[in-house]
């Protein structure tokens, strides 16, 4: 009986106290979650637990850096690169629908005298260095080549900006957070140069002023290791590590105005005072996205208005309205644009319940834009490609 409470069980002896230490901190959210059982489908039930799970994000830390010792590069559905980075895959699709969907509101706003302009963003994984485990295939960028094929055959105006960073010789998962699947806060300002200029090249009325596109306007405030990405979030900083955050802002004076439609939310102000929450750089980095500390996360509608001309300063707007459909990849490319432009109004149609043609017909925007990632693709209810009633 001695040698059961000896130093060789020790080990055993803890491991069993911290389950029954779990399984009664459990019991509690298990109940409460029982609440959410409708018939045979436990779906409910599972969600209700985890969300309720006492320390969960400790579970999570634990797993993910037990997973790490022993060289997995798949955890919950993520994936780690060669590289360290994480991603998660695209499978291959049927891009028949969304291409079509996208030509035929493209020629309906050709028939109103509204430019259209796809800009396709870059995703997580380099179609020409995809560095995935063996055995893992990613299909995203394939997905893309054949959906702007179509469009490019049909006439669509289309920006790859896979192309100009090819073109320009940039690292492409350098351009990234290791630990999320968005683009950082500088290639974002990036993004949204490349747009001026395509937009500049097609309509020389939508140059900005020079300075507004320069990077060295602007500054730079890098804090480190304080994001962990929607990869990360799974997996946990043991596995993941943590990300630097760049905060990027104007170096010259700002008049701008922010209206969220959904709960009518506004403010007005500088750059930092309107268009960053700093609140989202406090918290856990489970909790709280450090990347939304742009525009505060997503909206179904948000207005963008640039008072610069108003105010006489001394770096103005150009006078061009623009209506940008979106996810979450603009939240880094929008503020900039609003910068360029007297007014650029953000649409998510994943979020946005009225109808985009109507909404066109009444802000009579002098451009539209969709800036969409491959991940979109993957969008099981089509929702952002549904342009049309």
């Amino acid at each position: 009986m001695k040698k059961l409470f000896s130093l060789r069980y020790l080990t055993a002896w803890c491991f069993l106290l911290f389950l029954a230490l779990f399984f009664l901190l459990s019991l509690g959210p298990f109940a409460s979650a029982l609440r959410e059982l409708r018939g045979p489908d436990t779906a409910p039930v599972e969600a209700a637990y985890q969300q309720a799970m006492p320390r969960k994000t400790d579970f999570v830390t634990i797993n993910g850096g037990f997973r790490r010792l022993l060289g997995e590069r798949a955890v919950n559905e993520r994936y780690r690169l060669d590289n360290g980075q994480l991603t998660y895959i695209i499978p291959e699709l049927d891009m028949t629908r969304i291409a079509a969907n996208t030509v035929a509101f493209a020629e309906t706003l050709e028939q109103r005298g509204i430019p259209f302009l796809y800009v396709n963003t870059t995703f997580k994984t380099d179609e020409a260095d995809k560095q995935l485990p063996l055995g893992v295939e990613d299909y995203s960028n394939e997905n893309a080549d054949r959906f702007l094929a179509v469009l490019n055959e049909k006439g669509v105006d289309t920006l790859d900006l896979r192309e100009r960073e090819r073109t320009e010789g940039l690292d492409h998962y350098s351009r990234f957070y290791p630990t999320d699947h968005h683009w950082t806060a500088e290639t974002g300002f990036w993004a949204f140069t490349e747009i001026v200029d395509a937009l500049a090249a097609r309509d020389a009325s939508f140059a900005v002023d020079g300075r507004i596109t320069d990077l060295d306007s602007y500054r730079l405030d890098t804090r480190e290791n304080i994001f962990l990405g929607s990869a990360g979030r799974r997996v946990g900083p043991w596995y993941a590590g943590m990300d630097d955050l760049t905060i990027i802002t104007p170096a010259f004076n700002t008049h701008l105005a922010f209206q969220e439609m959904d709960q009518g939310f506004g403010r007005d102000g500088s750059f930092a005072e309107t268009f960053l929450f700093p609140e989202m750089l406090e918290g856990s980095p489970f909790e709280v996205s450090r990347y939304d500390v742009y525009l505060g996360g997503e909206y179904g509608e948000l207005r963008l208005d640039n008072l610069s001309r108003e105010e006489n300063l001394p770096v103005q707007s150009t006078e061009k309205k623009i209506l940008l459909l979106k996810d979450s990849a603009s939240l880094v490319v929008a503020p900039f644009l609003s910068l360029g432009y007297d007014s650029v109004r953000l649409l998510d149609l994943r979020l946005y319940g009225g109808n985009l043609m109507t909404y066109i017909e009444d802000y009579e925007p002098d451009l539209v834009l969709a800036v969409y990632n491959p991940g979109a693709y993957e969008d099981n209810n089509w929702e952002m490609f549904d342009f049309l009633p």
